[in-house]
């Protein structure tokens, strides 16, 4: 018998005996000390309703501040109508996170999802014996979490606020959070007004979209709503109008009723299909309005009714060329790689565009200037804005790649050979080799103009919030990339052929297989502009801070860990600072942070004595790992395994490149002249060359040149257990490994934490 698993038993047990009868409620808990006592919960999980078997699981949460407990208890679907119960959850807290992950029962097509997905729901278990988890629940599930920790809103008060917000951005305006069950009490099965907005917004979510399109929907609009309780998606708000608008018309409502009814056994479920409509989500699906060409000469026409200038084009491609049919201009264009680009700036004439000051000449040499919101909706049809990833996709591999050549190639190869001044030595002489052929028409604001003969501004379809856009420029030296500027600034707009990246399912045609495009959610930084969102992590085991950093959906410490336990025989001698023999200089570790082997990066000493648990790892050791290993990290965070490291990867734009982007500006990278590859921290990763330590051996090497991070993912495979998972970054490499090359488990690494 494992006496320590025995131990823990009757301890936990102990708590529990200390509570009589008499204090307990409804549900099993208990009001004075906030347990959860040997809870059996029920409920149904439901896009469409998740199959039998799907995984159900459990996780204790303090109602405060919003951190797992690390308690979990596990489940399973009991059938294709998607019900569950999970027995005997004992928690030190009354609120928990209820997760399910299969496939489900799609309402739209009628058939079993291709790929499964993942819904959740936050809840409050007192006095409560049944938990449901739907759509509504994930879209709230974050917008919950804020308001208790940033907001310092109670549990049950911000629950209420994250419903109404929800109903109201899907335009559910005829009831409210006081007039419907909490959203955990929804079933698309049932009849009441509550049940029909859950359906009705499950429907519109998933539209014709397929798993994965549907998991973005979701996680957009969970990351978007967080903060303020707004939905600021306009492309995707666009695109369930007008699926929903041509549901109504074409009868996929009464299909969909049909095959809601079909997993109900044939019962009859709520009336979802007045919840159903481009207006419930802000949007009409007719947003586009047609001027003719007198209308589009009128001075007397207002931004207001300029919504969309769509009066047709003609695009020649044996000649290169684009003419807009709203004016008869006709525009050189240019193919490469796999788009097709205008080779000049447009010159369309609208309500907030602008020549040059105020010259038409200027206007026509060089195109014309336009705010932002003019920019969006400018292009001829069949054309559009691009946005930075459009951006991306010609820098990076078509024109020279920015990553390998650095910028100023990039803006030698893209300038015109005629018309800049000074065009200085960094930058040398322009070559327009694949023909692009940038102008410096300079830029201007309401005030002033500026530039022109220097740089060239052109505007993205990319906003950064209410008020900013980006932009790409252009200068006399370089290609300096995107910087954000006030929607009211004067740019220029170069038109991309095709749908908007998102707008259709074969709008990722526009993006060659063979560059690479960086989602702007990663790309947020430069030289001069630093864009990215951050925060800090204090460690309350030493009062160390530690500068964090969000890429795309993670929250990444953007500082290596210096975490040193003086009390631990055990994991002091399994980390170091580089180049100190037992510690004996710290002065490295103040600039990399420590090096821990991977034992001590698992906190394998931890892990061995829990009492519940015991797990012997390390070196030649053996053991399955929990699906999250806090490992020496802080507590509320945790050491990344494969899967986290490869979503950071692909956030900034896959593997071969993502070195560039990762390692730290000018911060001692490739110390052989010539060599490097040059870096831009353009996510704020900012990783350092803190090189390593070889095996039980005194040796340091490689810091200057290259960092290795530990994964918590074992190699598998390995002969004896002696091989764990890492992710490398060379001077002389844009590329980002995740290997087990040369990474022996008793190899010491530095460690970058992963926020639970």
């Amino acid at each position: 018998m494992n006496w320590n698993k025995l131990l823990a038993i009757f301890l936990l047990a102990s708590l529990f005996w200390a509570c009589s009868d008499s204090d307990k409620t409804a549900g099993g808990t208990t009001d004075d000390a906030g347990i959860i006592a040997d809870l059996n919960v029920a409920g149904v999980s439901q896009k469409g309703p998740f199959v039998k078997g799907s995984a159900v699981t459990v996780q204790g949460i303090d109602c405060k501040t919003m951190e797992l407990t690390g308690e979990r208890f596990n489940g399973v679907v009991n059938s294709d109508k998607g019900d569950f119960t999970v027995e005997n959850v004992s928690l030190s807290s009354t609120c928990a996170v209820f997760e399910v992950t299969g496939y489900y029962l799609n309402e739209v097509t009628g058939k079993e999802s291709s790929d499964p997905i993942t819904l959740r729901t936050i809840t409050n278990l007192k006095n409560r014996k049944s938990v449901n988890v739907n759509v509504l629940t994930s879209l709230e599930h974050e917008r919950v979490k804020f308001l208790v920790t940033e907001k310092g809103t109670s549990f049950a008060e911000a629950k209420k606020q994250a419903e109404e917000e929800v109903l109201t951005a899907f335009g559910v305006n005829d009831i409210t959070a006081d007039k419907v069950q909490e959203f955990e009490d929804l079933n698309i099965f049932e009849k009441g007004d509550g049940d029909a907005a859950l359906l009705a917004v499950s429907v519109m979510m998933q539209g014709d979209a397929d798993v994965t399109a549907l998991e973005k929907r979701l996680e957009k609009f969970v990351d978007d709503f967080a903060e303020d309780g707004q939905w600021n998606d306009s492309k995707t708000k666009k695109e369930i109008a007008e699926w929903a608008s041509a549901a109504k018309e074409n009868g996929k409502l009464d299909t969909i009723r049909k095959n809601v009814e079909n997993m109900n056994n044939g019962d009859k479920v709520a009336e979802f299909e007045k919840y159903v409509s481009g207006s419930a989500v802000g949007m009409t699906s007719s947003s586009n309005v047609i001027l003719s060409s007198s209308e589009e000469s009128s001075d007397s026409k207002s931004s207001s009714s300029f919504t969309k200038v769509n009066a047709g084009s003609e695009y020649d491609a044996a000649a290169n060329t684009l003419k807009d049919l709203r004016d008869g201009k006709t525009y050189r264009t240019v193919t490469i790689g796999n788009q097709t680009w205008m080779a000049e700036n447009l010159n369309y004439k609208t309500e907030n565009s602008y020549c040059y000051n105020d010259s038409a000449e200027n206007c026509a040499k060089y195109g014309r200037l336009y705010t932002w919101p003019d920019a969006m909706k400018v292009c001829p049809e069949g054309w559009h804005l691009p946005d930075t990833t459009e951006w991306n996709a010609l820098l990076y591999g078509t024109v020279g790649d920015i990553a390998v050549v650095g910028i100023d190639e990039v803006g030698r190869n893209i300038r015109s050979k005629n018309g800049w001044l000074e065009q200085g030595t960094g930058g040398g002489d322009a070559t327009d080799a694949l023909g692009f052929t940038v102008l410096p028409g300079g830029s201007g604001d309401s005030s002033s103009y500026n530039g022109k003969g220097y740089n060239a501004v052109f505007w993205t379809a990319t906003s950064y919030n209410d008020l900013h856009g980006y932009d790409f420029g252009v200068n006399n030296r370089n290609a300096f990339g995107f910087s954000i500027e006030n929607k009211g600034y004067f740019g220029s707009v170069r038109c991309l052929k095709g749908e908007p990246v998102g707008a259709s399912s074969s709008s990722s045609s526009a993006v060659s297989s063979s560059s690479v495009a960086i989602p702007i959610s990663a790309l947020c930084k430069t030289e001069v502009v630093d864009a990215c969102k951050y925060g800090t992590l204090t460690d309350d085991r030493d009062g160390q801070t530690y500068k964090t950093v969000k890429i795309g959906e993670q929250w990444w410490m953007a500082q290596n860990l210096n975490y040193y336990d003086s009390t631990d025989m055990n994991v002091k001698s399994k980390s170091w600072c580089y180049g100190a023999d037992f510690n004996k200089d710290s002065s490295t570790c103040d600039v990399y942070g420590r090096l821990y082997s991977w034992a001590a990066a698992i906190d394998s000493v931890k892990l061995v004595s829990d009492l519940i648990n015991p797990l012997d790892c390390g070196y030649e050791k053996e053991c399955t790992l929990p699906s999250k290993v806090q490992g020496v990290c802080p507590s509320g965070w945790h050491l990344p395994d494969n899967d986290e490291w490869n979503v950071l990867l692909e956030t900034v734009g896959g593997d071969s490149i993502a070195g560039n982007f990762l390692k730290a500006y000018g911060s001692g990278w490739g110390r052989v002249q010539g060599k490097g590859v040059a870096e831009t921290d353009a996510v704020g990763f900012s990783a350092l060359p803190a090189g390593r330590k070889r095996g039980l051996s005194s040796e340091f090497d490689d810091v200057g040149f290259s960092t290795f991070f530990w994964s918590a993912s074992q190699d598998e495979e390995s002969k004896n257990h002696t091989f764990a998972y890492h992710m490398e970054l060379g001077y002389d490499q844009k590329n980002a490994k995740l290997t087990t090359f040369n990474s022996a488990k008793d190899e010491s690494y530095s460690v970058r934490c992963l926020k639970n």
